[in-house]
């Protein structure tokens, strides 16, 4: 049984197939800032956008270099939009455009890059008519070649008119990795699996508003978004499931589609924080052997059938489970001390990594809490230990993860344009002291990720080791979204009128008012960030919580997304969960949710 391919192994295997020698790949020139005579530039750009918009709209690029030449000391990477494009706004590199012309220069902290290394940068954008991918990338002056596309072989300084030139002896042609060699990144290059049942939902709402509003919502029903598994049935078939995984998967093959996310959501008394928890299976009743037989076993087998052999599947395994334990156990909720006590989500993760890291399409993905729960350090150290602790205990080792799975299912946005340090003051009180703040440094979700990531690789993680967000409803967008810092001198109203999260705590997770959707899925977004994905289902309802429950529901109201409940903060009393009212059942669709998210949506449709 093979363990530890991936990424150690899967970046020798992809660089061993797509290398092409310097002459093939770019114009060699000299390379700024150095100071040997024979260092040269030669690059690989990598470039994937995700578009939003009929006729004109929105995207968010990524892209991503590759250094095959000497090592560079700094950078500027240059490149013209085809059409109508601007950049309206970048990260990971100092963004200017002139025209058509589109100049990133290199920060402090990524100007170096080594032989063989990459850098990874992106931004957002607009488009109107059309949106045609750049060709023309250059890293100081110098072309690089573009994935995707061949470079013409040079020819022979003897060839005569009408002889075919011949090509230079140094010169071989592209080869690309066959799409079953396991790759460092699997959302780069490749298009996302789109559920159908998303798009009959995406659907569902369009009809019921609008012609503005509706056109904004079907330039939407090609997103792809996560599968999730949360029952046996889902993967086996069995009452009211419409569409099990292997109709999933056969559908992404007929698609074309490069990847397909699935969420393992199914653990023996899962959410053990929740109040109103909708497990399937229990420990008390075999449920953790159920867990391993009748779903692990069932999903392995699926994933393993040669007629899916090219399709990379992204594995988010059990979100929240580990946080659920620190936090709950904490807190003093019995299910999750109970939970501890039997090791069943432990037990139950390793099993699903054992199954499922051998399998040479399948990358793994552990879920890592998110900045709302697991930034304050106590708990951040304690997941930190969980995850390292976990993932040691499997066959594998640290090499059965190809990554960690952050902000899923929660609304923490990725950037806090107005708040960037945590150890700012007011009026002489730092911002971390505020009610809102309340001490978690972790301001947005991508400085929570990256210090992750960071703390795991000290663990002993492999450095290939990535990150994949939920940005599906961390937008944060609309009318209401702050356009500048706060003048205020009182502390807790700075951070308020500041802020773009505009939940009232950062522990309210349900069907939150205000809220919008979030960077649209795209691979390799920053440095150590895999891709930005979809994983909850924008629309979704995160649980009923009243005043009024759905019709024959026989549930209780969820205290966290009850609209007129409170949530008890860690500090300053008694703060409201800022849910929807009268959201349906969770899982259901919730059009006015769906909606929300749409009119606030940031980047705007």
């Amino acid at each position: 049984m093979r363990f530890g391919h991936h990424r150690s192994v899967r970046r020798i295997l992809t660089a061993v197939a797509a290398v092409v020698p310097a002459a093939a790949l770019a114009v060699a020139g000299p390379v700024l800032g150095t100071t040997s005579a024979d260092a040269a530039v030669t690059c690989r750009v990598t470039y994937t956008s995700t578009q939003w918009g009929t006729g004109s709209g929105g995207f968010t690029a990524a892209v991503s270099v590759k250094n095959s030449g000497d090592p560079i000391a700094d950078w500027t990477l240059t490149f013209t939009f085809p059409g109508s494009q601007r950049v309206t706004q970048g990260w990971s590199a100092q963004w200017s455009q002139s025209g058509a012309r589109v100049t990133a220069k290199s920060e402090p902290w990524n100007r170096s890059v080594a032989s063989g290394g990459s850098f990874q940068i992106g931004f957002n954008g607009t488009w109107t008519g059309s949106n045609p991918t750049p060709t023309d990338f250059a890293v100081n002056g110098v072309p690089c070649q573009v994935a995707g596309t061949s470079p013409s072989p040079s020819p022979s300084p003897s060839a005569g008119p009408g002889t075919s030139p011949s090509p230079s002896p140094n010169v071989s042609p592209s080869v690309e990795p066959s799409p079953d060699v396991p790759v460092d990144n699997p959302f780069t290059g490749v298009k996302g699996y789109v559920d159908p049942g998303w798009a009959a939902d995406v659907e569902s709402s369009a009809v019921k508003v609008d012609d503005a509003t509706a056109q904004k919502i079907r330039g939407l029903k090609t997103t792809p978004t996560a599968v999730w598994l949360d029952r046996i049935a889902d993967v086996t078939g069995g009452a009211g499931v419409t569409r099990t995984l292997k109709d999933h998967l056969d559908t992404a093959v007929e698609q074309g589609a490069g990847y397909i996310t699935l969420v393992l959501h199914n653990l023996p008394d899962r959410d053990c924080r929740s109040r109103v928890s909708n497990a399937e299976l229990h420990e008390q009743d075999n449920g953790l052997n159920r867990y391993k037989t009748e779903y692990v076993d069932a999903i392995a087998a699926l994933l393993a059938k040669p007629q899916y052999r090219n399709l990379r599947v992204a594995a988010v395994i059990e979100p929240r489970a580990l946080i659920d334990l620190i936090v709950g156990g904490a807190s003093g909720i019995f299910p999750c001390n109970q939970a501890a006590a039997s090791g069943a989500y432990v037990t139950g993760i390793r099993y699903a990594l054992d199954k499922l890291a051998p399998l040479h399409n399948v990358y793994t993905y552990l879920d890592a809490g998110s900045a709302g729960w697991a930034g304050w350090e106590t708990n951040f150290t304690a997941l930190t230990a969980l995850v390292t602790d976990t993932v040691r205990g499997t066959t594998g080792g640290l090499n059965s993860l190809d990554g960690i799975a952050t902000n899923v299912g929660d609304y923490v946005p990725l950037e806090e344009p107005f708040l960037t340090d945590p150890y700012q003051t007011v009026n002489g009180q730092p911002i971390l002291q505020s009610r809102f703040i309340d001490w978690n440094p972790y301001l947005n979700e991508r400085s929570y990720a990256v210090a992750m990531r960071a703390a795991l690789l000290a663990k002993g993680f492999p450095g290939s080791l990535g990150v994949v967000v939920d940005t599906s409803r961390n937008g944060w967008g609309g009318p209401a979204r702050p356009t500048a810092a706060s003048t205020s001198g009182q502390v807790n109203t700075y951070v308020d009128e500041s802020r773009v999260d505009r939940r009232p705590s950062r522990g309210a997770e349900c069907n939150q008012k205000g809220a919008g959707l979030g960077a649209r899925p795209v691979a390799a977004p920053a440095p150590g960030v895999d891709a930005y994905l979809w994983i909850k289902r924008p629309g979704e309802s995160d649980g009923a919580g009243g005043p009024v429950l759905p019709e024959g529901s026989d549930r209780l109201i969820d205290h966290r997304c009850d609209p007129n409940g409170s949530l008890t903060p860690g500090t300053d009393g008694i703060r409201p969960t800022g849910a929807l009212p009268d959201a349906p059942l969770i899982g259901d669709w919730h059009h006015e949710q769906f909606v929300m998210l749409v009119d606030n949506a940031y980047p705007a449709l």
